[in-house]
């Protein structure tokens, strides 16, 4: 059997924290498990294992490559394994990529029509904090970057989805706007929701860090 090349994984800061947070009676909402992904013939990230109880937040850092969008991607179900497993319920669970995932000729308000015609239905307290309504009207494709990221952050934040996996969420956000979503991200993890975001701006208090990083044959 070939084997793939191994470009390393750093997983920095967190056992102790995490080895309190097992403690708890509840069940993860996220474990995974020696999880490897590999892109083309190299691993970019090798036998990686965390858990995440209700009521926390992961910070994935890492320089650009390092598989931080990769990592999020894999969680989600969305791209497959090299080897290991995640345990998720999905059903339970929000994702938020790189693309915003709003029709450009539509408004906003029909967007989210569309979104809500197939159960994807904004909670109003998130749309409030994010100022949706001045945006109902808008046409997409005439949205600035952030403001098509605060409409895709509203349908992706649902209360009823206790796992969040949320890719440079900050990203286009004006400070007042950024300091309002980590207020919303707080609230979900005092509600024992949880959290995986990637961020190169921003950081929760609370969270934990996961460090990725590519670092040649050796793993630190």
């Amino acid at each position: 059997m070939r084997m793939l090349p191994r470009l390393g994984t750093v997983v920095e800061a967190f056992r102790v924290r995490q080895k309190a947070s097992m403690t708890h009676a509840s069940s993860p909402l996220l474990h995974a498990d020696r999880l490897s992904v590999a892109r083309g013939d190299a691993l970019l990230i090798e036998e990686l294992s965390f858990a995440l109880q209700p009521g926390e937040a992961l910070h994935v850092l890492g320089e650009n490559g390092a598989g931080k969008s990769t990592l999020l991607l894999a969680l989600a179900g969305l791209i497959p394994l090299a080897s290991g497993t995640v345990a998720v319920d999905r059903d339970a669970l929000a994702f938020l990529g790189h693309d915003n995932g709003l029709l450009p000729d539509l408004s906003v308000a029909e967007n989210m029509a569309l979104y809500a015609g197939s159960g994807v239905v904004a909670d109003p307290q998130t749309c409030e904090a994010l100022g949706i309504s001045k945006l109902s009207a808008k046409p997409a494709r005439t949205l600035s970057f952030g403001q098509a990221r605060r409409v895709a952050l509203a349908l992706t934040c649902l209360p009823e989805k206790a796992l969040w996996l949320l890719d440079e969420p900050f990203a286009g956000l004006d400070t007042q706007t950024a300091q309002t979503l980590e207020r919303v991200l707080a609230q979900h993890t005092a509600r024992r929701g949880a959290v995986v975001y990637t961020s190169h701006e921003r950081g929760l208090a609370q969270a934990r860090n996961l460090t990725l990083a590519p670092r040649g044959d050796e793993d630190v």
